[in-house]
């Protein structure tokens, strides 16, 4: 992966994608970023000290793409940025899916991208990786509390779609009704790859361990420097506390200790 790098980038492009969602491009003009990392961001007139951390969801070749919910000042800061204006940014930062990619493609089988809400931000970008690659072939779980249209959108729009789209709501709106781990074949695929919300990553961990099929997962832990020196992100894990920012957000999700 690339090094880090921080300072202020211009805004490209700023839009509401529905409720307190928001699309936030900026620009980018270094190698690309990988799927699965992220930045550090906070609007260029915050009044923050720290920047929120933010996974890549695109990259056009010109800027990096986030899918941000307003939650609380650090977002909402973000969400009034106009065109033009800056942010500042630090990263890429954390290691990818293409990290653990190759030991997971031993058996032929395609894989499958787990998501709970706007965890389908990473996971998008490395849809558009597997998409380049033309291998392997993959199924997209998009698991959300009630319908949306508007990430659902991004997953059909993908360069390469998936192989198969498997939808979930919690109030049957759109799709299944009910979590996605419930329409999970987990034993159906030669890996899983899911990002969300800590009870929904434990749920697809046991998922998989039960099926015997490899999971890697994204931790959403809060984080303060991101960079590795603070110790505030810490994950438990079978070999001690790892640090969710540096030695993640990616793991092997066998090596989690779940609370």
């Amino acid at each position: 992966m690339i090094g880090k790098r921080s300072g202020s980038y211009t805004v490209v492009a700023n839009k509401p994608i529905g409720g307190d969602m928001f699309r936030l491009a900026v620009a980018w003009k270094y190698a690309p970023p990988g799927a699965g990392q992220f930045f550090l961001i906070k609007s260029g007139r915050s009044s923050v000290l720290l920047g929120r951390p933010i996974s890549v969801a695109h990259y056009d070749g010109c800027a990096v793409h986030f899918l941000i919910m307003k939650i609380g000042t650090g977002t909402r800061e973000l969400a009034e940025t106009r065109e033009g204006e800056t942010v500042f940014m630090i990263g890429p930062l954390g290691n990818g899916w293409s990290d653990v990619l190759p030991g997971a493609l031993q058996n032929g089988k395609p894989i499958a991208l787990v998501s709970g809400g706007l965890g389908c931000a990473p996971l998008l970008y490395f849809a558009e990786e597997l998409a380049a690659r033309s291998s392997p072939s993959f199924h997209f779980y998009a698991g959300f509390s009630t319908a949306s249209p508007e990430l659902t959108g991004m997953i059909t729009s993908i360069s390469v779609p998936p192989q198969k789209l498997i939808v979930t709501t919690d109030d049957g709106s759109d799709g299944e009704k009910g979590v996605v781990t419930d329409a999970l074949d987990a034993g159906a695929y030669a890996a899983v790859f899911s990002c969300g919300t800590t009870a929904m990553l434990k749920a697809v961990a046991e998922t998989c361990a039960k099926a015997g099929t490899p999971c890697f997962i994204s931790a959403e832990n809060h984080m303060a420097c991101g960079v590795g020196a603070c110790l505030g992100c810490a994950v438990k894990t079978m070999s001690g506390n790892k640090r969710c920012c540096a030695d993640g957000p990616v793991f092997n999700a066998r090596e989690v200790i779940f609370a």
